[in-house]
């Protein structure tokens, strides 16, 4: 990883340098034009709605008629691009998409525009949730437009047939569990995605927030070796020794676990939110009508959070078009605009009152149960080079879920590793 950072900044310094040495020729700026670059995904639509890209630049011809949107199209892996470009102070894009994860290393770098005084009424349009998660040190850094949240489903004729509510806690739902199971073993407690990959470090920060944890300090010092921390993972652990959770959940990514919730054989599941439009259709689905979806239950001393994922429009710092970007920008953060993407692409977008649209609703079927876990949205854990950092949290919680490691020591190493990232 070190050493692609070191080719990275290498190659930025030889953009850089090309750039200067062409610098003797001055074109004019056409400041009526503002570029913003994004993968190929901006031009399509999954459903029959206009594809975003068609939608931002009917409403900014409707309300900024001077200006031309030009789209510059991204590969999929933009951040080593737009690595390069930010450190030589390129002005490719005017403006460019962020990841979530990238918001902490693109704030210390000062990377993107902060948004606060150019949109000042940015939080009378976005949730607070959905402006956190691209702030730095208060700034806005980006006007989110797509993202993912997750929470709890659980078997609602299940829970009814014996008595229960939905829990509210970490404890009821276990209690639940060991109940229903006493007479119905054929059934799975919890699923979750225990193999390595990014899902597992969510579904970590989900659980060590509903024990009491937070991701660091006052200080900012990463906090992954806390008795919270530790508590949590030991859940985790504990699900599979105690027969909670199949032994198998350990290998399984994201998509093998959400299998057998949609094919009724489980009772409770953490998932992504994005399943929500097709669990009642019965071509796709065996729990049609007996299933919910809420935020995942907190101990009394901790708190509940939709870990968050998605990305949002940043505003390049070395554009020679602020003004005009910045009019895009407006145009992005419009209901408009927002209603696009939500018909276009489905949710989560963290646009005020969007859920209660019909059309919205009609679009992407059982939304209005993501008000909630909108309102509790939090980001991954911060991090200048989150790539990294995701990749060692994952090594050592599939460490300590495995029993490859005692759960202390794999945190011990997670705590010692993460730290030293920073440095």
């Amino acid at each position: 990883m070190r050493k692609r950072s070191l080719f990275l900044l290498a190659l930025a310094a030889a953009v850089s340098g090309a750039v200067v040495f062409a610098g003797g020729r001055r074109e004019a700026v056409d400041h009526n034009t503002v570029t913003l670059g994004y993968n190929p995904f901006l031009s399509d639509s999954f459903t029959d709605a206009p594809a975003p890209i068609d939608v931002i630049r009917e409403e900014l011809a409707r309300r900024y008629p001077d200006l031309t949107l030009e789209y510059h199209t991204m590969p999929q892996d933009m951040l080593d691009s737009l690595v390069i470009w930010m450190t030589s102070q390129d002005a490719t894009v005017d403006i460019f998409g962020m990841d979530v994860p990238w918001a902490t290393q693109f704030g210390r770098a000062r990377w993107a525009l902060p948004l606060n005084e150019h949109l000042p009424d940015l939080d009378q349009r976005i949730t607070p949730a959905g402006l956190e998660t691209f702030s730095y040190e208060g700034q806005w850094l980006a006007v989110p437009f797509w993202g993912s949240l997750t929470g709890l489903y659980y078997r609602t004729d299940i829970l009814e047939e014996f008595g229960f509510e939905a829990p509210e806690s970490v404890s009821e739902m276990v209690e639940i569990i060991r109940t229903v199971r006493a007479e119905r073993s054929e059934l799975a407690g919890l699923l979750w995605p225990g193999d390595r990959g990014d899902s597992l470090v969510m579904l970590y920060a989900t659980l060590l927030y509903a024990f009491g944890g937070e991701y660091t300090d006052a200080e900012g010092n990463y906090r992954f070796d806390s008795p919270e921390s530790i508590r949590a993972v030991q859940f985790l652990r504990d699900t599979i020794t105690e027969g909670l959770s199949p032994e198998a959940v350990q290998i399984w990514e994201r998509r093998e676990s959400r299998q057998r919730f949609v094919s009724g054989d489980a009772i409770f599941s953490w998932d992504n939110h994005d399943i929500i439009v097709f669990l009642d259709d019965p071509e796709q689905s065996e729990v049609v009508g007996v299933w919910d979806f809420i935020p995942f239950p907190a101990e009394p001393e901790g708190q509940s959070v939709a870990v968050t994922g998605g990305f949002g429009f940043a505003v390049n710092p070395f554009s020679s078009k602020r003004e005009s970007a910045i009019k895009v920008m407006d145009v992005i953060a419009s209901e408009a605009v927002q209603r696009g993407f939500a018909l276009a692409w489905g949710p989560v977008q963290q646009y005020i009152g969007l859920y209660d649209d019909p059309v919205v609703q009609r679009y992407n079927p059982n939304s209005e149960k993501l008000g909630p876990l909108v309102e509790i949205a939090l980001n991954r854990p911060p991090s200048e080079n989150y790539a990294e950092l995701s990749g060692l949290l994952q090594e050592e919680l599939n460490a300590a879920i495995t029993g490859t490691r005692p759960v202390s020591q794999a945190l011990a190493n997670m705590q010692r590793r993460a730290t030293a990232l920073k440095r």
